[in-house]
């Protein structure tokens, strides 16, 4: 055999042994968010991440996720360089989920999660509110500022009726002075009426006391009907 056809050989075997690799990195690459988006690196979970190799950090946790893409499996920080998987994969609130939520919220400026020289851009996920809080914090603040409308509306609506009252006060004295001076017999009627309010007055809060002190003298015997 010639060192030509013994090289085209080498090529042909080099060839059909990778074919089945790349498409087992295909399948991996699928299950991860920007799994195949990472130019450059085909294989995430390796420490040759163009020829494969033993499995780095990122790829040894995957294992230990059962090759799903896990929240506790995003929220990790596999490499240890302060990014979280999801963060450096265009994941930062483990939305992803494979076939189901193929999702992710940029492709650009993705990191390697398995290398801790290449980091993503923290301006990329600054701002983003993951989960319910997103959506609660406005309606929270929509309902403060309402109910802070509607109160100053009451103070200021209490405001004017104290107002008015206070007008109409003065000028029932006022008109009841003019009477008093202009006719006898206005006076006389205005201060039956103003006697009258008085007297009411003090028999409603005699009521009030003596329905207290009833209650408070019956307490006790109440009590003791009780035990």
């Amino acid at each position: 055999m010639g060192p030509g056809l013994r090289l085209a050989s080498v090529a042909v075997v080099a060839a059909l042994l990778a074919a089945p690799q790349a498409a087992a990195y295909k399948i991996f690459q699928e299950k991860i968010p920007n799994g195949g988006n990472l130019p450059g690196v085909p294989a995430l979970g390796h420490e040759r991440p163009d020829m494969g190799g033993p499995n780095n950090d990122f790829g040894l946790d995957f294992i230990g996720a059962m090759f799903a893409w896990t929240t506790e499996f995003c929220q990790k920080d596999s490499d240890g360089d302060g990014q979280t998987n999801g963060q450096e994969l265009g994941d930062p609130c483990c939305e992803f989920v494979h076939r189901k939520n193929a999702v992710v919220r940029w492709t650009d400026g993705i990191s390697h999660p398995g290398d801790a020289a290449f980091k993503s851009d923290p301006a990329l996920w600054e701002g983003i509110v993951c989960g319910g809080d997103a959506e609660s914090e406005p309606a929270t603040e929509a309902a403060t500022e309402e109910e802070t409308k509607e109160n100053a509306e009451a103070e200021e609506e209490k405001e004017k009726v104290e107002e008015e009252t206070k007008e109409e006060a003065v000028l029932a004295v006022e008109k009841g002075a003019d009477t008093e001076a202009n006719e006898p017999a206005g006076s006389a009627l205005f201060s039956s009426v103003v006697l009258s309010a008085v007297t009411i007055s003090v028999v409603v809060v005699y009521i009030v006391v003596v329905r207290r002190r009833g209650r408070a003298r019956g307490l006790p015997s109440f009590r003791h009907l009780r035990t």
